[in-house]
C-alpha cells in the first residue's frame, strides 16, 4: 500500500515540484473533479479548480512520508530541512500563481492561455531545481538502503 501511494510523491514535486511532482496532482478531490484538475493542468489550463487547495493541504503529509520512510537519521536532519523548504516554497509559488490565474474565469486570447502555460512550466522548473539543489547534498549522505528508497519513491514508474 505504502508502495502505491509513493507512485503520487512525483508528481508531486514536478508540480509540487510536484508535483510534483510531478503531473502534480494530488487524489483528494471526488473523482471526476480530480480527472479534470489533472487534465486541465496538464493543457495548461492553470484555472482548474480546487487544485491549490488540495495540493497546499497535504504537502506536510507528504513531507513527513518522504522523511518517514527515507528513515532520516537525526545526523542527516540538517539536510532534510532544506528538502523540505523546498517542497514548501514550491507549493507555495505554485498557489501563488494558481490564485492569480483563477481570478479569471478564462484567458482573454490564445496569448494569455500560451502565456500562463509558460508561466507554470517556468515555475514547475524553478521548483525541480530547487528540489534538486536541496535533495542532491541529502542523497549524497544517505546510506545505499536509503538511496534505494529514494530513488523508487523519486523515479517514475519504477516497479515494486
Amino acid at each position: 500500500m505504502a508502495r502505491k501511494y509513493l507512485s503520487i510523491l512525483p508528481g508531486i514535486l514536478v508540480i509540487v515540484a510536484g508535483l510534483i511532482v510531478i503531473s502534480m496532482t494530488i487524489p483528494a478531490l471526488a473523482a471526476v473533479t480530480d480527472m479534470e484538475t489533472k487534465a486541465a493542468h496538464e493543457e495548461g489550463d492553470v484555472a482548474a479548480s480546487s487544485h491549490d487547495l488540495v495540493q497546499g493541504s497535504h504537502v506536510e503529509g507528504h513531507i513527513a512520508f518522504m522523511k518517514a520512510e527515507l528513515g532520516i537519521t537525526p545526523e542527516q536532519e540538517m539536510l532534510w530541512g532544506p528538502v523540505a523548504s523546498a517542497m514548501r516554497e514550491d507549493v507555495k509559488k505554485l498557489q501563488e500563481a494558481e490564485r492569480k490565474v483563477a481570478r479569471k474565469p478564462a484567458p482573454d486570447s490564445a496569448l494569455e492561455y500560451l502565456d500562463n502555460r509558460v508561466n507554470f512550466a517556468n515555475l514547475r522548473a524553478e521548483g525541480e531545481v530547487r528540489f534538486l539543489n536541496a535533495f542532491r547534498p541529502l542523497y549524497a549522505n544517505l546510506s545505499p538502503q536509503q538511496k534505494q528508497i529514494a530513488d523508487d519513491l523519486l523515479i517514475p514508474n519504477q516497479p515494486e
